[in-house]
């Protein structure tokens, strides 16, 4: 995908994501206060420093730190220190499309520095709106959180193959298992299985999505796996080739040759670390 194209993807996806204005809250905090919440939520940080609890991960976010939680479920927020965070509350306008592939949360550190109209705008939104219910304050919701994808991603904070999953979900669920297991035999066949598409809509789907057949796609990510595979010194080049799905080491040798310039052997020698070569006799 060409980075006009990454653009254009994206901007499908913002074009898809709508939220209605649920409610606001500024919360005052003192050292070691607890604030739990359950709803779709857009926090900024004005002051301190407050610790995010019971997602995927533990946060921490700083003065003009944002996160974004876009799905239901609880969690919640420590004061480590005294502070004050703004609270956007959000309904989601659909399910479908952009909404399924967000992340469980979105974090941005420096929002407010990087991304100061979304910041002005969220704070005029909490505390100085009169009346943020209907289609207005829907419209704003909606872009900061659209403004906060697209940092987001711009950043490079967005997960490998993001958009890929939004707009080709078949062909991001084929190219995972891929990833998973690329010493399987895989075929256009069992991949479209998995893509719940039929063999030719599947293969057309792919290299527009990908720019190279599964076929190739395969090879390639066999050879880039064989790279960081050979980096072990200690794995054998046999047991690397037999690992991803070569029938010989023979064959494993010309397709890396093919795709590198160099032999297994040559390019691990190549590749060394310093640190592995021995030091010369003093």
């Amino acid at each position: 995908m060409t980075q006009a194209d990454g653009a254009q993807s994206l901007d499908d996806v913002l074009a898809g994501v709508r939220w209605r204005f649920a409610g606001r809250d500024e919360f005052t905090l003192t050292a070691g206060q607890w604030e739990f919440m359950t709803e779709p939520s857009a926090l900024v940080v004005l002051d301190g420093l407050v610790r995010v609890e019971g997602l995927s991960t533990t946060e921490d976010l700083a003065s003009g730190d944002f996160l974004f939680v876009p799905g239901t479920g609880r969690f919640a927020i420590n004061a480590l220190s005294a502070g004050r965070v703004l609270r956007v509350r959000l309904d989601p306008v659909g399910t479908g499309g952009a909404m399924t592939a967000l992340p469980q949360r979105l974090l941005l550190t420096g929002f407010v520095e990087h991304t100061p109209l979304a910041a002005t705008m969220f704070r005029h939104l909490v505390e100085q709106c009169p009346d943020p219910f209907g289609v207005q304050g829907d419209r704003v919701a909606t872009l900061i959180t659209s403004m906060a994808i697209e940092s987001w991603y711009a950043r490079g904070c967005a997960p490998q193959r993001w958009l890929l999953k939004v707009n080709e979900p078949g062909v991001a669920q084929a190219i995972a298992a891929m990833h998973a297991d690329p010493g399987q035999e895989w075929t256009v066949e069992g991949l479209a299985k998995i893509a719940l598409a039929s063999r030719s809509g599947f293969a057309a789907r792919f290299q527009a999505a990908t720019g190279l057949t599964p076929g190739r796609y395969l090879a390639k990510l066999r050879i880039e796996r064989a790279q960081l595979l050979l980096t072990d010194h200690a794995v054998p080049v046999g047991a690397v080739a037999r690992r991803l799905g070569y029938r010989s080491e023979t064959a494993f040798g010309r397709a890396f040759r093919r795709h590198t310039g160099h032999t297994p052997t040559d390019w691990r020698r190549v590749t060394r670390a310093p640190a592995d070569v021995s030091a010369p006799p003093g």
